[in-house]
């Protein structure tokens, strides 16, 4: 369905320029450059390592440029403790994944090799089933969307609100269901919540 080359970052924590374990780790990113596509997407990692089962959300799709300038270093104000710096995302291995339809499900594979200047190690390998979440909140039996960024990510590594409403011909794929399988197209929408699942 899909092939491409991908990034697995790591941006450590704010104040923390020097990483020494996964401690001193923010956040995770995969970053995927589909072939024969220019714009480049990232997907924020909720968890700091890829765990059998975790979930994430498209946070930026946009040209190359734009993305090397979001995953930049970043310096911000705080109420509380001033001015604080947000070291810039740095790369812990390349490679390329596939994404590709197995039987009933979409899976994400992917293989890559460490950077010899990464800091952590993170995973050679992978396949992961991928589903797609829905943000329509009253299939949820809820009144409205819980805001997930105020919970899980501070407002300065969100560039997105999560999850985000999709339009309503990509809305009509779900039929009411909860999740539906990852489709490509799914990924170029910003605040869309993937789960994955090793298989």
């Amino acid at each position: 369905m899909e092939h491409g080359e991908i990034d697995i970052l790591y941006r450590p924590r704010v104040e923390h320029e020097q990483v020494d374990s996964l401690r001193d780790v923010q956040r995770l990113l995969l970053v995927l450059c589909p072939d024969g596509r220019h714009e480049t997407r990232v997907i924020a990692i909720a968890r700091k390592e890829l765990s059998a089962r975790f979930w994430g959300f498209v946070d930026v799709v946009d040209d190359p440029q734009y993305v090397d300038i979001t995953l930049g270093a970043h310096t911000y104000l705080t109420k509380g403790r001033g001015t604080r710096h947000l070291p810039a995302a740095r790369v812990a291995a390349s490679g390329e994944y596939v994404i590709s339809r197995h039987g009933s499900h979409t899976h994400f594979e992917f293989t890559t090799k460490p950077r010899p200047e990464s800091e952590i190690e993170v995973a050679s390998k992978g396949n992961f089933i991928v589903s797609v979440a829905n943000p329509d909140p009253t299939v949820w039996g809820l009144q409205e969307t819980p805001p997930l960024q105020d919970e899980l990510f501070p407002e300065y590594e969100v560039h997105v609100t999560v999850p985000t409403p999709f339009p309503a011909a990509i809305q009509e794929r779900f039929r009411g269901r909860r999740y539906i399988d990852l489709e490509p197209d799914l990924l170029d929408y910003p605040g869309a919540e993937l789960i994955f699942v090793e298989t």
